[in-house]
């Protein structure tokens, strides 16, 4: 359960807290990277805002000055209230760039400021073409399932631009290949009467157009598997009376991607970070602490309630994916914490939020903004701690495969293998010890 040194609470450690953090961001990254006085006097005054949002807005500010800077080739000393001012520009920049609420009003200042005018923000900045180029899908059952995608913590990004465009296809292509569905609108198709004979032709018709060149294996694998995964949530939810995708396999394609994983040092300067500047440090500690010690997915984080921890006998009951449930061991740091977080609460209250989607929105903020200040450079979200959870303990020699697979909660090992990752030092090893 130790696959890496926890960095006990340094009780001499005086947090800082949300305003230390801004003052930190506002010194290491807005002074000698911004010069014009406005942006400056800008993000001076908001560094009263969540230190999250207050890391956007700057992040937003550095990529309106990297605009000005490729536009006019002027080194960013150069870049300042004059050179803002122009309003073509200006104008260009918003128009290819997509900024929050938060982010706007600062643009709505600049442009009251230095040009005295008003932007028309009435059309979303951040319009997606994809959205635009996607058929609309309005079907009851298949709605009733995204919406149980977006509450168990997929990004809304993903269900539009992966998810939907399956159904998509997969509706367009009932719709154009059977005569019982012909005279049905796709939105209106009657998906109770799909036997397991259509998913097996749908699979075909995949398998055909990879062999054609129009979509590469991963596409079609994906795809396939987004139908197999919605037609058996389907019948999970009562819109289909049998499911029939029991006995359908899916289209196997190499899914391994190989993983750079923090070190000790680096995940000790990660809850370090933590420690020293969040406005909640136990919970936080707590949340991204069962993310690696025990690689919890970040909706299942979102998910536990006070019930499912056990002080006395030091576990934690997990619901993951499919509902699927498992009781696992509390590692002694998450237990302090627990311990701490439990006293006077109800037992049916959940730990890190009453709404999962905002604690899920708020968590991936959260780790994104650690885990710049504790210097790290790995693409991706906090599902990575997931894959370092699985990694470290895999080499432990006491870990066989079984218990490996329990504790990633994997009901087949290849899914377990996806998750463990050795780099070209650790591989050199092993090989040198063949004899």
């Amino acid at each position: 359960m130790y696959a890496f040194r926890w960095p006990e609470g340094n009780k001499s450690i005086v947090s800082l807290g949300s305003h230390g953090l801004n003052e930190w961001l506002y010194k290491t990254q807005v002074q000698n990277r911004i010069f014009a006085p406005t942006v400056l006097d800008y993000l001076n005054k908001k560094k009263s805002l969540k230190s999250t949002s207050y890391f956007s807005l700057i992040q937003y500010a550095l990529e309106l000055i990297d605009f000005y800077k490729t536009r006019y080739e002027l080194d960013a000393r150069f870049i300042q209230d004059k050179e803002l001012a122009n309003k073509d520009a200006l104008i260009n920049f918003i128009e290819h760039s997509s900024c929050d609420l938060i982010q706007r009003n600062m643009l709505l200042a600049i442009g009251r400021k230095l040009i005295s005018i008003e932007f028309d923000f009435k059309k979303p900045i951040n319009d997606s073409s994809t959205e635009k180029r996607m058929q609309d899908i309005n079907h009851p059952a298949i709605t009733t399932h995204i919406k149980e995608l977006l509450r168990s913590g997929v990004k809304e990004k993903t269900v539009n631009s992966k998810y939907k465009m399956s159904y998509s296809l997969f509706l367009n292509w009932l719709n154009k290949t059977y005569v019982q569905f012909q005279n049905t609108s796709c939105n209106e198709l009657p998906l109770s009467i799909l036997t397991e004979e259509h998913l097996l032709e749908f699979k075909q018709y995949l398998l055909r157009l990879e062999k054609k060149g129009v979509y590469i294996k991963q596409t079609v694998s994906n795809c396939f598997y987004d139908i197999r995964f919605l037609l058996a949530n389907l019948y999970k939810m009562g819109w289909l009376a049998k499911d029939i995708t029991l006995d359908v396999t899916g289209i196997p394609y190499e899914r391994y991607y190989y993983h750079e994983l923090p070190t000790d040092d680096e995940l000790r300067r990660f809850f370090h970070t933590i420690q020293v500047y969040s406005d909640h440090p136990i919970l936080e500690l707590a949340a991204f602490g069962l993310m690696l010690c025990l690689g919890l997915r970040i909706h299942e984080v979102a998910n536990i309630r006070y019930k499912d921890v056990n002080i006395e006998n030091r576990t934690l009951s997990v619901f993951g994916k499919n509902e699927k449930s498992a009781i696992l061991p509390l590692p002694d740091p998450l237990l302090k914490y627990f311990q701490q977080l439990i006293a006077n609460k109800g037992q049916d209250i959940h730990v890190f939020g009453d709404n999962n989607q905002s604690t899920i929105r708020s968590l991936r903020a959260l780790y994104k903004l650690y885990s710049f200040v504790a210097g790290w450079n790995y693409p991706g979200g906090p599902h990575l701690l997931r894959h370092t959870f699985i990694s470290r303990i895999s080499e432990h020699s006491d870990c066989p495969p079984q218990l490996l697979m329990y504790l990633a909660r994997h009901d087949r090992p290849e899914n377990t293998a996806q998750y463990v990752h050795r780099n070209h030092k650790q591989l050199q090893i092993a090989i040198n010890k063949i004899k």
